[in-house]
């Protein structure tokens, strides 16, 4: 199994793709920190994936010193973090006409600084093992919507975070 023995935290994996690629890590011998901000959504992936294969952290990623406490408490869990998968996003509807520098900040707060913020703590962990990050962007990155500014935009900024990382 090619992810035998390795620690994982997913952000937004009690549903959709961080769900999916939660599932996919233990099948592949992983541990994982199921992440999100429904508590029953999160108890129904560990019932999936099995209770001895992972554990929960529910938090607004937002919220200050979110990252740091999901870091300290995987290292506590488990007593290592080899790979980070940020996914958690605020995909919300929006144009020039009806966003505002409050509502840019809120989608921005989870989908770029939140998942510079879990690398930035998660940093020392992944250095001792050698670990990895995988940061969900989306094809709005490069291309635009016009119904999806704010998240557009935020996920043009966390793929340039993603190559700028990328080259540390």
């Amino acid at each position: 199994m090619r992810l035998n023995n390795k620690i994982i935290i997913i952000t937004g994996s009690t549903t959709g793709i961080g769900k999916a690629i939660a599932k996919r890590c233990v099948n592949e011998g992983a541990k994982v920190m199921v992440h999100g901000l429904e508590l029953e959504w999160a108890h129904e992936v560990l019932e999936e994936i099995g209770k001895e294969n992972g554990s929960i952290y529910i938090e607004d990623l937002s919220n200050e010193g979110a990252c740091e406490r999901l870091v300290e408490s995987t290292v506590k869990t488990f007593g290592k973090i080899d790979a980070v998968v940020n996914n958690a996003a605020k995909v919300v509807s929006s144009n020039i006409s009806s966003t505002d520098l409050d509502f840019l900040e809120r989608v921005f707060n989870v989908n770029t600084f939140s998942p510079f913020m879990l690398v930035k703590h998660a940093l020392p962990y992944l250095t001792s093992s050698k670990g990895a990050v995988l940061n969900i962007g989306s094809v709005n990155a490069y291309s635009g919507e016009p119904n999806l500014l704010a998240y557009s935009m935020s996920k043009g900024a966390l793929m340039t975070m993603t190559r700028n990382l990328g080259g540390c």
